[in-house]
């Protein structure tokens, strides 16, 4: 028995007439009745009488109108439930987000996600962008917000979202503390805290060429592991050091004075990291829906 069989049944037992239901169903009234007849006889049951006055349902064919209109519906069903599956509406996803770029793009791209998407389960881990290229390679995370440039461009496919400017954080006694801007140049010489570079080498000497010159680096006198614990380091009074200007807008240490960069201003490039390989429907989902914010706010 094919579903398109009860489709028939339904459309008779609803019509009860078999040119009726032949329109509706657009196919050939001949047809139709010897597909109903061919039903019949897999059933070894009459499902409809048929005489001059019309069609009537018969005794075994009362009994499996609802139980044909319950198959046909949660036949439907089921093509819904694995259509959204197969579109990336329904499912499962799990997204890095890198620790210098918690709140902004990140927060706006998966909220938004979040909101438009309810039936996918989104998971959030946190972590620095060389982590997350090891975890997108061993496929326990599906997509990660990360700093370019990426490290393993074989296995994983990066696309920026921002091209966030650099801050400078200054003591606030520091001799530039009442500058406007910060020139690079006035930088020179100065006892630097800085994070490790094994935590995300690319953007690390990005950066680090953008301030000080190609190959050039400064005397880092303080090692830090995130944004915060370098930004009190540069309150005590150990040196100073850049940071992104979000991160710089959201974190508020007592003694420290945040200065913009004078043109050109050096820069730290956010992306989105994924497996070139991963055909999750809700990863490429999520990747659709970021182009459209992105495209929609350039």
């Amino acid at each position: 028995m094919e579903l398109r069989h009860l489709q028939y049944f339904v459309a008779v037992a609803e019509e009860l007439h078999f040119g009726r239901a032949a329109a509706r169903l657009g196919i050939a009234q001949p047809g139709l009745s010897q597909q109903i007849k061919a039903l019949e006889r897999r059933l070894c049951a009459e499902l409809f009488e048929r005489d001059r006055r019309g069609v009537e349902l018969t005794e075994a064919g009362r009994v499996l109108l609802p139980l044909a209109r319950d198959v046909l519906s949660r036949s439907r069903n089921l093509q819904e439930v694995i259509r959204t599956y197969g579109t990336g509406e329904v499912g499962r996803l799990r997204i890095g987000i890198a620790r210098s770029a918690a709140g902004g793009v990140s927060d706006v791209l998966v909220e938004g996600f979040m909101a438009e998407y309810p039936q996918v389960e989104v998971r959030l881990s946190s972590g620095y962008t060389a982590a997350h290229e090891v975890e997108l390679s061993e496929g326990t995370i599906d997509v990660a917000f990360v700093r370019l440039p990426l490290e393993n461009t074989e296995e994983l496919v990066g696309r920026e979202v921002a091209d966030e400017p650099l801050v400078v954080a200054l003591p606030a006694r520091h001799r530039l503390a009442a500058r406007s801007a910060v020139g690079v140049a006035d930088l020179a010489g100065e006892p630097f805290v800085w994070w490790p570079r094994e935590n995300g080498p690319g953007m690390w000497d990005r950066i680090l060429d953008q301030v000080f010159g190609p190959g050039n680096r400064p005397e880092i006198v303080r090692w830090e592991p995130e944004e915060e614990r370098m930004l009190h380091a540069v309150a005590h009074g150990h040196g100073i050091t850049v940071l992104g200007e979000g991160r710089a807008g959201r974190l508020s240490v007592p003694g420290v004075v945040i200065k913009p960069f004078a043109e050109p201003v050096p820069t730290c490039a956010l992306g989105l990291a994924w497996r070139g390989d991963n055909t999750l429907p809700t990863l490429h989902r999520f990747l659709r829906h970021a182009d459209a914010v992105i495209d929609a706010s350039a």
